[in-house]
């Protein structure tokens, strides 16, 4: 069993920019959950850094989070490994993600924390891209999300659908198949709606 600190459940984001944000914007999800959870039982431990792929977080995990002597690690990583793909040329190979991905899963299930693994979410908000470009960076999402799932499955963690969830959202509300400002200021980093919606489906993972 993994240690408690002052009796506090430990519990881990683990992430990128979104994660982040979760902890430095008022409205991000982190501190949204800080509010909704008892501050006696669980202390609330952000490790997201801009800019991270699969390949940062090997880098750090064991500081950032086995460290930690967690309890509970929800881990969210992906958009960059897709993105950056396209933007900057840097992005990660799908298998290299999904090894990188079972590697950090493998050591921290083997301390004995509860992990949930959380798909990546949307690069735009449109539920059609005309760009083929678009098009095929949001076919790759699915692809690593499916990754995400079957990692899930195989290590037998919990596993938070965000993308599913985001997608169902855009289906229900989008109804101009608009790039942004639904869930996102921009098409990726989260806005205060955004953040409530991952804040309230990760809350039921925080017992």
């Amino acid at each position: 069993m993994t240690a408690c600190n002052g009796n506090k459940k430990q519990v881990v984001f683990l992430g990128d920019s979104i994660t982040q944000s979760g902890r430095t914007l008022e409205f991000g999800f982190i501190n949204l959950l800080e509010e909704s959870v008892d501050s006696e039982r669980f202390n609330l431990i952000g490790k997201g850094v801009s800019g991270d792929k699969v390949s940062d977080l090997l880098v750090r995990y064991e500081n950032d989070v086995l460290a930690q002597n967690p309890d509970i690690v929800f881990i969210y990583i992906g958009i960059n490994d897709v993105w950056h793909t396209y933007d900057l040329g840097k992005g990660s190979d799908i298998d290299f993600y999904e090894k990188g991905l079972r590697k950090i899963i493998a050591d921290i299930k083997r301390r004995g924390s509860k992990i949930v693994l959380c798909t990546p979410t949307v690069i735009g908000e449109s539920l059609t891209f005309e760009d083929e470009l678009e098009s095929k960076r949001d076919r790759e999402l699915d692809a690593f999300s499916g990754v995400v799932r079957n990692l899930s499955s195989e290590f037998n963690t919990e596993l938070l659908d965000l993308r599913t969830i985001f997608k169902d959202y855009l289906i229900e509300n989008n109804k101009n198949n608009s790039y942004q400002d639904f869930l996102t200021n921009d098409g990726v980093h989260l806005n205060e709606a955004g953040n409530k919606l991952v804040a309230d489906n990760m809350l039921n993972y925080i017992n």
